[in-house]
């Protein structure tokens, strides 16, 4: 196996607020190798999108992260922030989840595109918007050398959200951080547009870590998930690992979430009672548990003891952090 280009270990991200100190991430793991796709998955509110913010370095003043961010093997937590913006575009890019908001509405795609290739390499305007030609018709925009010129507003959603794409690979990072890319976009564009992350990938081999809530999404791509739950690691494993032999009833409840066209229809998709804690708001115990169909057969123990990431015996590296001994839906 390839060496991981990005490591994360033990992340832990605390936000200062009026109300006090409010742990967002609390001790995750994860690394992805070149070529490889890292799927992160979880409700709202669950810390995906802060770890990928204190991956790149870009939390608000108020957040203090400590654990260990590697990228090929050298420490980006605390690092000046002069150093991080030679990192950030160049060896780390991030793909946001609103195109429309990630893009400057005053000027052209095709400048936007250029500057960010510029940031990096010392070429004349010429070179870069070249550049920003070639990246855009990489990434499939019709007549790239014409709408080159053209401005955010007059792109459709899934068109702008190529360009942004294209800012993200402009500069060839080995890592590629996409936050819920195909939110707000319809599937057939949803579908161009990981078709699109899949290509890219296999030409640049790119590592690609991808945010996500689609669970259809995360089958077709990823090679590894990480299932988050207020602010933790609930499971960890291979994409089959959690589609075949899921570990934590809260995954068992996403996908129990998700039509199904292999089984007979239901009048009901079932739902996870309840709603996610405020993050903090459980110290001690297992956060999901309050919302947990199976407490009563472990007892005491999950209000009591927090799990910890365990291997599952016979599984390879499949893990989850649950105090019942058996698999969930061997007990539905």
């Amino acid at each position: 196996m390839a060496e991981p280009v990005l490591e994360v270990h033990d992340l832990h991200v605390t936000f200062t607020t009026e109300g006090g100190l409010v742990p967002a991430v609390d001790g995750i793991d994860f690394s992805v190798a070149p070529g490889e796709t890292l799927a992160i998955v979880g409700e709202s509110g669950s810390g995906k999108s802060v770890s990928s913010a204190a991956v790149m370095g870009l939390l608000p003043s108020n957040a203090a992260t400590t654990g260990e961010v590697l990228l090929d093997g050298r420490e980006l937590i605390g690092l000046p922030n002069d150093e991080l913006r030679k990192i950030r575009g160049n060896d780390i890019a991030l793909v946001f989840q609103d195109a429309l908001s990630a893009l400057n509405p005053y000027y052209s795609v095709g400048w936007q595109v250029a500057e960010a290739y510029r940031l990096h390499h010392d070429v004349s305007k010429k070179v870069a918007h070249r550049r920003a030609v070639e990246m855009l018709d990489k990434v499939g925009i019709p007549d790239a050398a014409r709408r080159v010129d053209s401005y955010p507003h007059e792109f459709s959603g899934g068109m702008r959200q190529r360009v942004v794409i294209a800012m993200a690979l402009v500069n060839d990072p080995r890592v590629l951080i996409a936050d819920e890319p195909t939110t707000a976009l319809d599937v057939t564009v949803q579908a161009q547009i990981i078709r699109l992350l899949d290509d890219v990938q296999e030409e640049f081999g790119t590592a690609l870590v991808l945010i996500s809530h689609d669970l259809g999404v995360v089958a077709e791509v990823a090679d590894d998930v990480l299932v988050m739950y207020a602010g933790r690691a609930a499971e960890r494993g291979t994409v089959r690992d959690l589609f075949y032999r899921a570990a934590h009833p809260y995954s068992l409840g996403l996908l129990g979430a998700m039509p199904r066209v292999d089984v007979p229809p239901k009048p009901r998709l079932t739902t996870i009672p309840g709603t996610p804690p405020s993050p903090g708001s459980i110290r001690t115990g297992c956060p999901f548990q309050p919302r947990c169909a199976y407490t009563h057969l472990v007892g005491e123990r999950c209000i009591t003891e927090r799990p910890e990431l365990t291997p599952r015996p016979g599984e390879g590296d499949h893990e989850a952090a649950c105090h019942l001994g058996r698999r969930p839906e061997a007990l539905l």
